[in-house]
């Protein structure tokens, strides 16, 4: 499977004497020339972005710049791409392409010329470029991408699972021993079929759908990979595991490179050797020990990284622990609609479907999915702060804090001794409130990943329980802790002070506003905030900048609405 390999690339290019480019082309490899001409640039440019397409809609690949087709002789095709800067053309290749592809260059310089390695990751079809165009990669050509095979691509979402591709020449004897007895630990003490930890290797493995006609998957070699199949087929794969101090320098630093099985068991004694275990004395003299991270939450967000990384971009997974938090990064954005916004309620997408279900019979991983539910779940009720995501096309990073509210972390056991659970939603709203203070429809809607409906809801369901105490009336009533409750979680100073609404609460409200009345003015806004009416006009000035409301009218006359094509909804959310 070529394109998850390091091309062999020189090999390649020396057999360009004697060989014309074209005929050293397939599938996942195409070989451009560069004309340094200012009028040559812009069509060349375009016909690159048609090919980074191409690609991207098929199994991605590798595009040199730099080499002119139908030469017998190296010095004839290697014509080079003079100064061209690869930093602007990977910013060219991202603006020109829909969704965004974001591709990854290598230069190689050569006696004849420098050329770019253009590498292509795989992308989630259809892909366009910005002008509309859709090609996809057949064999050694660029086929337009129109009629049933784009309703193919669209009514599929472009499913493809690079994790299920079978490696040729591949068998059992370049599997880790060691990975294989603790994919069987695993199997008999949390696996779906324990049964299954008694067969043979072979039996095993196919059963979970590992090896395929005796030849490997992918999945396999990630998992329990000798180092030789891992840097041939994987050479991506790495999780570099960092420890920092307060000062922001590192006193440990390892560079796992094994098969994930064997990685997560010595992620496992770092995990230990690093994180802390805290004692809180509870309100009857018992104690409950809290640690920095439980096993399974350490675990899971590194499982996660790995089982939904995409491995075509070659860089590693970064499982860093700071002082007061720990932050697991990995390449490759989220797909299939999940956003840093909502992760905590789509529905589960995976890019690599066969190592996520491989994991999944092992036990290692959350039926669910991607089990960012009891994530947060489980953080919460240690008192933690709430887990965050961000993301990009290049990454995900998710930060989880490990410092301990100890007032909270007694609460939630006071609560769960009194037989008082408190679900997931209920701990997210209580913890913000421990925090902030003050929440309303909008800015708990913001925290949740809900509609402002379902936000109120919540927010009515904790006062009634005696959670919360509401202040104001309608749809613009605010909640804060109970008297008892806040000097508890938050101190008996926080609690006789008049709260200030944050900022983004401030600017959710309005805006929500404005999505339902259509118009307000300065007075309205005012009587929304709380805000003075200068404060008022620097909101407005941020908002009107970012381009989320226009000023219509001067003076008393004065009104902001929404920009052209995003106004006015009614209850039912129509237009």
């Amino acid at each position: 499977m070529p394109a998850l390999r390091e091309l062999p690339l020189r090999q390649v290019l020396a057999r360009l004497d004697g060989e014309p480019a074209d005929a050293l082309e397939s599938e996942t490899l195409e070989f451009k020339n560069w004309v340094e001409t200012p009028d040559a640039r812009e069509r060349q440019l375009r016909e690159l972005r048609e090919a980074v397409v191409c690609f991207a809609n098929a199994r991605g690949g590798v595009i040199v710049l730099g080499v002119v087709d139908r030469k017998r002789t190296r010095r004839e095709a290697i014509a080079g791409v003079g100064d061209l800067d690869p930093r602007q053309l990977i910013k060219s290749i991202y603006d020109g392409t829909v969704p965004h592809i974001l591709v990854e260059i290598d230069e190689l310089f050569e006696p004849e010329g420098r050329l770019l390695a253009i590498r292509v990751p795989r992308g989630l079809p259809p892909h366009t470029t910005a002008e509309g165009l859709a090609k996809i990669r057949v064999g050694k050509e660029c086929k337009p991408l129109t009629g049933p095979e784009l309703a193919r691509l669209v009514a599929s979402g472009g499913q493809f699972d690079p994790t299920a591709e079978t490696l040729p020449g591949t068998s059992l004897a370049d599997l880790d021993s060691e990975a294989l007895q603790l994919a069987r630990r695993f199997l008999a003490t949390d696996g779906q079929k324990p049964e299954l930890a008694a067969l043979r290797d072979e039996e095993l493995l196919s059963n979970l759908g590992l090896v395929v006609h005796g030849e490997l998957t992918l999945a396999a070699v990630l998992l329990a990979g000798r180092s030789a199949a891992l840097a041939r087929w994987a050479p991506s794969h790495e999780i570099v595991f960092v420890h920092l101090r307060s000062t922001g320098r590192y006193d440990a630093r390892h560079d796992l490179k094994g098969p994930i099985l064997v990685a997560l068991d010595a992620l496992q004694r770092l995990f230990q050797a690093h994180l802390r275990v805290t004692p809180i004395q509870t309100d009857l003299f018992a104690e409950i020990q809290v640690p920095d991270l439980t096993g399974w939450t350490a675990r899971e967000s590194v499982l996660n990284a790995l089982v939904h990384r995409d491995y075509f971009l070659r860089q590693s997974v970064h499982v860093e622990i700071h002082p007061k938090k720990v932050v697991v990064a990995s390449p490759g954005g989220f797909i299939g609609g999940v956003t840093a916004e909502n992760v905590l309620r789509h529905a589960p997408v995976r890019r690599n479907p066969l190592l996520a279900s491989a994991c999944q019979a092992l036990g290692l991983v959350n039926r669910a999915g991607l089990g960012v539910d009891r994530l947060f779940e489980e953080l919460l009720r240690l008192g933690k702060g709430t887990p965050r995501y961000e993301a990009d096309e290049a990454g995900v990073k998710l930060t989880l804090p490990t410092r301990t509210h100890e007032g909270f972390a007694r609460f939630v056991a006071t609560e769960e001794r009194e037989r008082r659970r408190l679900d997931l939603d209920d701990l997210i709203v209580l913890r913000t409130l421990a925090e902030r203070g003050e929440l309303d429809r909008w800015s708990a809607a913001r925290v949740l990943q809900l509609s402002e409906e379902e936000a109120a809801e919540k927010l009515v369901s904790l006062r009634e329980r005696g959670y919360l105490r509401p202040h104001g009336r309608g749809r613009g009533t605010s909640y804060q802790l109970e008297r008892r409750l806040s000097e508890q979680l938050r101190g008996t100073i926080a609690t006789d002070d008049a709260v200030a609404i944050d900022a983004e609460s401030v600017r959710l409200r309005v805006l929500a506003q404005l999505r339902e009345k259509g118009a307000l003015a300065n007075a309205d806004i005012r009587r929304l905030s709380g805000y003075s009416r200068p404060e008022v006009l620097r909101l407005m000035a941020s908002l009107r900048e970012s381009g989320e409301v226009v000023l219509e009218g001067r003076g008393r006359a004065a009104r902001y609405r929404l920009p052209e094509g995003q106004g006015r909804r009614d209850r039912s959310g129509k237009k």
